[in-house]
């Protein structure tokens, strides 16, 4: 008996609970669908809530980026304010039970004819702005969202005015009673009234989905771009670093070079004159004639073989120095060079993902990395001009043995000859060695003349090398400026022309 009682009671009280009248769109009375219509409206405010939801910081300085990523944020921003206002109100309106009718749904209209207007609007200028920016796309794919959001917004609101003169005329056959019967409901509210809502509510979340996808596609791209630009710095600045190793190997060689010529000089010349003729000085000296007349001329061309060929090799060895001092001034600053040759490249191919058009992601795929390695081929290039100067440099080791052997010979015979004239009787061997005086004279001037040869040979190659270096490296940068040129230009046409097998 207590159980049944119990039963009773639960029954009783449940029946008591379904026969209370729910408050449902402006009135109190049940209408059947205002559940579904209330979470139809918390989903499309989910909806709208993640087209804000899309946010990208550009980091790479690039400040047409961030331009962008803040006109587009500021479009979700503002879809999300008007859109949530909505879908509040849509809520609320299938909750409502205090009405007046007109005046709840009028307000729900308000929000949505809000909400078209700011579809339809400007976004303050920054839907323009962002055409400026990224060209005709991105305006294109919102235009088309948007067109269809606001056709769905045109049949939620015929929805939402039928249903408002149904829940009207059923508010009216009520009469003075503070609730609408189910049988007055059901008679003056057809469900397709409310199902008509319902639908358009989903169909408006269904919308959102397309303008999240225009917002943080873009959004995506920025950051792509924003990624490729950080990436293009750090491989500029390991190029510079290169370049950098590049020069100091360079150097390396200048020094090597210096060291190399001295020691070619000092080959080819070969004995000192004062080593040529150790054996035989002592007898020499014993000629009044030798000492007076030839040994000046034969000290004068041991100065040339000695003193003269230090400071002349010293004198090369500076314009080595002086070269290798000289190089890092070709380019100052590699950086800004490269920057300024890639910099129309750089632009057009991040102009061309930032688009965001259908063939955006192809042409940045197949253009963005042929930028990129016009770092390492420009590197390459350089690093070819250096090899090649080292190897004239190279040769001219060679010219300078060759003069070197040239001075040789003019000590060559000396030994010899002086012997001749020792070997005279000693009547005889003053006017031998007169006689050969003014030979040596004249071989003393022409080896001081052919070590100044070498050094202004040396002096003048490396000078000469010096400019052809210039030439090479900047001819190097102009290819890489022709080369971005060419880049920029079809990474542009590849934006409409797409792929062309």
């Amino acid at each position: 008996m207590k159980a049944f009682c119990f039963t009773l009671t639960i029954l009783c009280a449940v029946q008591s609970i379904l026969a209370y009248p729910r408050p449902d769109f402006a009135i109190n009375g049940v209408v059947s669908g205002t559940a579904q219509v209330k979470t139809a409206a918390g989903e499309l405010n989910t909806a709208i809530g993640k087209t804000g939801e899309g946010s990208v910081t550009p980091t790479s300085g690039y400040i047409l980026l961030t331009t962008i990523s803040n006109n587009l944020q500021a479009i979700g921003d503002a879809i999300v304010g008007s859109g949530t206002e909505l879908g509040n109100a849509l809520n609320n309106l299938a909750a409502d039970s205090t009405g007046p009718v007109a005046t709840v749904f009028d307000g729900v209209i308000a929000k949505l004819d809000a909400f078209d207007g700011v579809l339809k609007g400007t976004f303050s200028g920054k839907l323009s702005a962002i055409g400026t920016d990224t060209g005709v796309y991105i305006p294109k794919q919102f235009a088309d969202a948007f067109k269809t959001t606001g056709i769905t917004l045109a049949a939620l609101k015929s929805a939402l005015s039928t249903l408002k003169a149904d829940v009207q005329s059923a508010k009216t056959a009520s009469g003075s009673s503070t609730s609408v019967s189910s049988a007055i409901i059901r008679a003056k509210i057809p469900a397709k009234s409310v199902n008509n809502v319902l639908t358009q509510i989903r169909q408006l979340k269904a919308n959102m989905p397309l303008i999240q996808f225009v917002i943080d596609s873009s959004l995506d791209n920025l950051n792509m771009v924003d990624t490729f630009i950080i990436e293009m710095k750090k491989e500029v600045d390991r190029g510079t670093g290169l370049y950098t190793t590049s020069i100091q190997a360079f150097q390396a060689n200048l020094g090597v070079e210096a060291l190399n010529v001295g020691n070619k000089v000092s080959i080819g010349i070969g004995s000192s004159i004062t080593s040529l003729i150790s054996t035989i000085k002592a007898e020499l000296d014993t000629v009044t004639k030798y000492t007076e007349d030839l040994a000046p001329k034969i000290s004068a061309l041991d100065t040339a073989f000695t003193t003269t060929l230090a400071t002349k090799v010293g004198a090369a060895s500076s314009a080595y120095n002086t070269y290798s001092t000289n190089v890092p001034t070709l380019i100052t600053d590699l950086v800004a060079s490269l920057g300024q040759a890639l910099c129309s490249p750089i632009k057009a191919v991040s102009l061309v993902q930032i688009a965001n058009g259908g063939f955006s992601d192809f042409c940045f795929s197949k253009y963005s990395p042929r930028v990129f390695a016009q770092v390492s081929l420009t590197i390459d290039a350089f690093d070819v001009c250096f090899e090649k100067e080292l190897s004239r440099l190279i040769t001219l080791e060679g010219v300078v043995l060759s003069i070197a052997e040239q001075i040789a010979f003019n000590t060559a015979d000396l030994f010899d000859n002086l012997s001749v004239c020792l070997d005279l009787p000693t009547a005889n061997q003053g006017a031998c060695f007169t006689t050969l005086t003014p030979y040596y004279t004249k071989l003393a001037e022409k080896s001081e003349a052919h070590l100044t040869t070498i050094a202004n040979l040396v002096t003048a190659e490396t000078k000469a090398s010096f400019n052809r270096l210039g030439a090479c490296l900047f001819v190097s940068l102009s290819s890489t400026t022709l080369s971005a040129t060419d880049i920029a230009s079809t990474a542009t046409s590849c934006l409409t022309a797409g792929p062309q097998p």
